[in-house]
């Protein structure tokens, strides 16, 4: 028993929260989560690192083709490849580090020669390569010609390998002092968080833009250690980890950041260029764009013209993909790459948590700990992955996200559960003598249940007929046997179809459908009951006879029930050591007078008008009577509830059109007709039909001693 109060505390806290983890671990599920919650941290948090001084863009936007829009050069996309040489030669008098070209010129063109030309006038231009996966594969004739490109790496390196690379066409690619790839390489969820900083071509090296841009117009010797990428640079050495696949998780700054990249018009670039041919400048301050603003610089040529590019997804939302290849060159030079911290930590972290959360939640001695611990996890954790931000680390956030609320929820309810105990034995023994749905409400709102209420409930009342001999016949221990097997059968039908007990009297069982849980089907669940019920006894009546159990008496046992439905008070009433939850008014006490009535008109349940109008298109009623039970002047028609509409007979059919018939000649005072209806309705309901032989001898009385002009046809009980 100690081990158990150790062993389930520490089971449903921590076990059951790794076994978790280690599902959505083998399922990949928390490596997207991962991603996707620290996105939304860094969201929130400031960023701590500013976009490189050392990159800007030329930009072929909306302004710079409707600037042109008469131009045939330039007013449509793509721009003919002549316009290059001249951006090139603009950019040049900046004297840049490095023109990186963000556009791929992998198709022949008649201007080819214009581009080469300029390759071969500046050696600091990179072109853009683009890498394929697909069927097939280059001719090793155009692999040999790009072994200049090459980075010298091992061949088992973990970055991302393609079959097929559509490199510069022709001349451009002969000349051009280097080529980058321009790849992008979203996460499986669509956003774009991390970059290569080398492709591979079968088992050959190339570099991407992020490269060439942190290297510019020079080299770094690269070697490969663990899992980072180790770069020597002008006697610097630059370190950046490697994720899954070689690919390095990008630091993206932050919106502002982004958005501020300074990005210069490839309009006013050329703009500059005439305003310079033309003698329109009389200096550089008079320059749209001067070409200082190109000194030592990394500069990309790209688009964000709509129809030029494709839109990347970043955490920060779409941009066009060079602004994605700007983040990633200034990451590079500036060495701000995110290192992600291995999941098994943010495991491990986790799990550190939850044992002390469970420490605290069950063995605590101050249990003001319970509420305040969460609070205090929760800010440990957010610290520790802000700290892991400020040095550009990754803390694997999903593993607390995931496991911590699952860990303290299992934990309260386990300890609501035990610190319960005494309150449910209570509950229990409540249960099995008031409907748990009451229990339920008492205990949530005692006093609105004490004060009650008035609504639309149907009263439930049923008796065994004759019980007095049968319980004569009995022994006290046999006695109490048939009725716990009685009443509990009874009982249990009563509850599963949302009745709630109010009393037991001896034999009686008094229930309430619809309160204290309003239900607008409580009068056809009370007769599904009640057909249950005689149903039920049915079944109790022939395993007593196959048993041989109790007596003869006991073994034929009939029960009588009576149904009304309309408005009562219903509550709990009592004094406040001792209270039950019962029901009160005139709709009660027909339902009362009904079971008792039911004996004379050899029904077994007997309900009223109010009961057979909600429910005659769902069960089989027969009409009976119109009487006027004791204690009301108002007259009430009654029925027989029979079974459910789709088991109706013909004969039953028939036996109540000629009931009613006869019932008509009845309230007329045509004696003779009515007894001859009322036989013939017993040929459909058997000669010895209780209500048909009760109103054949009510006619021979009346025609004996007729009532009178003023008689209404109502029949007065003068017993309950």
């Amino acid at each position: 028993m100690k081990n158990q109060k150790f062993f389930l505390p520490f089971l449903l806290s921590v076990i059951v929260p790794i076994f978790v983890l280690l599902i959505f671990a083998f399922l990949g599920v928390s490596e997207v989560w991962n991603r996707k919650i620290s996105d939304s941290f860094f969201l929130l948090l400031p960023s701590h690192n500013s976009f490189s001084k050392d990159v800007v863009i030329v930009d072929i936007d909306e302004q710079s083709l409707a600037q042109y829009a008469d131009n045939p050069d330039l007013g449509r996309w793509p721009w003919k490849r002549t316009v290059y040489p001249i951006l090139f030669s603009y950019i040049q008098m900046g004297a840049p580090k490095l023109i990186l070209v963000d556009i791929l010129f992998t198709e022949s063109s008649e201007d080819d020669s214009s581009l080469a030309e300029a390759n071969r006038s500046f050696s600091n231009i990179s072109h853009a390569v683009n890498f394929r996966t697909d069927i097939g594969a280059q001719v090793d004739e155009k692999k040999e010609k790009n072994r200049k490109f090459e980075i010298p790496l091992p061949k088992d390196s973990p970055f991302p390998t393609f079959n097929t690379v559509s490199f510069p066409n022709g001349e451009i690619g002969e000349t051009t002092p280097f080529v980058h790839a321009v790849n992008i390489i979203p996460d499986s969820d669509g956003t774009l968080r991390r970059f290569a900083p080398f492709l591979k071509w079968g088992d050959s090296h190339y570099p991407t833009i992020a490269y060439q841009g942190f290297v510019g117009s020079g080299t770094a010797k690269p070697y490969l250690e663990k899992n980072f990428l180790t770069l020597s640079k002008n006697d610097k050495t630059f370190r950046f980890p490697l994720g899954k696949s070689g690919l390095i998780r990008s630091y993206f700054y932050s919106e502002k950041q982004i958005r501020e990249i300074p990005r210069y018009s490839a309009g006013g670039v050329l703009q500059s260029q005439t305003m310079i041919q033309t003698g329109q400048a009389e200096s550089e301050a008079d320059l749209i764009v001067p070409p200082g603003f190109f000194t030592d610089k990394i500069v990309l040529i790209g688009t964000s013209a709509a129809a030029t590019h494709d839109d990347v997804v970043t955490p920060f939302g779409l941009f066009p993909g060079v602004i994605a290849q700007a983040v990633f060159i200034s990451n590079m030079i500036e060495n701000h790459t995110l290192y992600e911290i291995p999941e098994i930590w943010g495991g491990l972290f986790a799990v550190v948590l939850l044992t002390i959360g469970t420490y605290v939640l069950f063995f605590a001695t101050h249990h003001w700990l319970r509420i305040a611990f969460p609070v205090f996890a929760t800010a440990v954790f957010l610290v520790s992955f802000y700290v892991c931000y400020r040095f550009n680390m990754v803390l694997p956030p999903s593993h607390f996200v995931t496991s911590f609320p699952v860990s303290y929820l299992l934990g309260y309810a386990y300890l609501t559960y035990i610190e319960g105990k005494d309150k449910r034995k209570y509950n229990s023994i409540l249960r099995n003598l008031v409907d748990p749905s009451v229990v339920s409400h008492a205990l949530e709102d005692l006093e609105s249940l004490k004060k009650g209420g008035e609504w639309e409930i149907t009263a439930f009342f049923s008796d065994v007929a004759g019980f007095s001999s049968i319980s004569e016949e009995l022994s006290p221990s046999e006695l109490a046997r048939l009725l716990n097997e009685y009443l509990s059968a009874m009982t249990e039908i009563l509850k599963s179809n949302s009745g709630t007990l109010d009393k037991y009297i001896g034999d009686a069982i008094v229930g309430i459908f619809g309160a204290p849980l309003k239900n607008a089907l409580h009068p056809e669940l009370a007769c599904k009951a009640s057909l249950t019920m005689i149903q039920k006894l049915a079944e109790l009546k022939a395993s007593w006879v196959e048993k041989n159990d109790y007596t003869e008496s006991a073994r034929k046992m009939k029960i009588r029930i009576g149904l009304n439905c309309g408005p009562a008070k219903v509550g709990f009433m009592g004094t406040e050591s001792l209270a039950s939850y019962t029901m009160m008014g005139d709709t009660v006490n027909l339902a009362s007078r009904l079971e008792a009535a039911a004996k004379d008109y050899g029904a077994d349940i007997l309900v009223s008008e109010t009961i057979e109008a909600a429910c005659r298109d769902h069960f089989q009623f027969r009409f009976l009577d119109r009487i006027r039970v004791k204690g009301k002047d108002q007259p009430v028609q009654i029925y027989s509830l029979l079974n459910t509409k789709e088991k109706e007979t013909k004969d039953e059919a028939k036996g109540e059109i000629t009931y009613r018939r006869a019932f008509d000649f009845y309230t007329g005072q045509k004696w003779k007709e009515a007894i001859q209806e009322f036989e013939k309705a017993q040929e459909f309901f058997g000669k010895k039909d209780a209500a048909c032989q009760l109103l054949i001898k009510r006619c021979e009385v009346l025609f004996q001693e007729p009532p009178g002009e003023n008689w209404d046809g109502v029949f007065s009980r003068t017993t309950k």
